[in-house]
């Protein structure tokens, strides 16, 4: 009998070993060869790609030195392509690239405001944009009562902390005269004086009354033992800081506080915040933000209590 083969029998094998002819007939790419084709690969990738690094947009409210030290400290931290802008005299954004330069929060991941009039600005228009906030003294008296929060690094020292400085630096004062205007700090004048009975420490106000471009200051400060002052709008002015300076100073009283200006017009003791960790702080939460997770909201700036002995020392020989 005559036995016919299944004429499939040998097609696989022959394919097969076709297929692995062919192959082991091919020649082994050179390293040069390898690169070349990742290189093209790359060229052929969407740019989309590329596309996906993130980008901060800044706004400063104005081109003065604690701003612009804050955004170097930022930018330090990030290691991400950050573009500046800033507020000109009518509010209108521009870049320094040139004025005619607008601000589109669209084209940016993340927008820090630096100051509360950049703030206020990026708070109306910045839709769905992730806005974070720095050198704002009250955040939510910037963007009213309604609306969330956002995040940010304020200019508030804790009252504590500021408490603990005073002791630790000026441990017999005790009548603490504090400088304000009520329109703007009755509240903190109130839950700071609770802070203050825990330290055995009372708080006087020091009111300051603003009228047009006059200011009042109701309170006598010869019985206390300290000035405290603390940011404030209405007491901004170099001329009033450093009258009431230099009258507490005759009286022997030390004065406390809140940058380096206060040291060299003749305060005692400041709380110095460092612009440019604050900075860093910021840069930190910006990271969190990129990264989806939830930022850190009102946070306290990093500071250094400064002692100034000279002044000390004067103050000691009045006694």
């Amino acid at each position: 009998m005559l036995l016919m083969r299944d004429p499939t029998e040998e097609a696989v094998p022959r394919r097969i070993f076709c297929k692995i002819s062919v192959c082991s007939s091919r020649k082994r790419p050179t390293p040069f060869g390898v690169l070349a084709g990742i290189f093209l690969l790359i060229l052929m990738l969407p740019r989309a790609g590329w596309a996906a690094e993130k980008v901060v947009g800044v706004l400063l409210s104005r081109e003065i030195f604690p701003y612009v030290s804050m955004v170097e400290g930022l930018e330090t931290r990030l290691k991400l392509p950050v573009q500046r802008f800033f507020l000109d005299e009518n509010g209108t954004a521009y870049s320094l690239s040139g004025r005619s330069a607008t601000l589109n929060p669209q084209l940016y991941d993340v927008l820090v405001a630096v100051g509360p009039e950049a703030l206020r600005y990026l708070h109306d228009r910045a839709g769905s944009v992730p806005v974070l906030y720095s050198m704002v003294l009250s955040p939510r008296n910037v963007i009213g009562e309604q609306g969330r929060l956002p995040c940010g690094v304020n200019l508030n020292i804790p009252a504590e902390a500021q408490f603990s400085s005073i002791v630790r630096f000026l441990p017999l004062s005790r009548k603490i005269g504090v400088l304000f205007d009520p329109a703007n700090n009755q509240a903190w004048f109130k839950s700071a004086s609770v802070v203050a009975a825990s330290r055995k420490l009372e708080l006087v106000p020091l009111q300051v009354i603003r009228q047009g471009d006059r200011l009042d200051l109701a309170g006598e400060f010869s019985h206390l033992d300290a000035i405290l002052f603390i940011p404030d709008p209405s007491v901004i002015s170099k001329s009033v800081i450093q009258h009431v300076i230099k009258q507490a100073v005759i009286k022997g009283i030390p004065a406390v506080g809140y940058n380096q200006f206060f040291l060299d017009s003749g305060a005692t003791l400041a709380l110095i915040i460092d612009y440019r960790k604050v900075g860093a702080q910021v840069a930190r939460q910006v990271e969190q933000v990129l990264a989806g997770e939830r930022c850190e909201m009102g946070v306290s700036p990093e500071y250094d209590a400064v002692f100034n002995e000279e002044v000390w020392r004067t103050l000691r020989k009045k006694d």
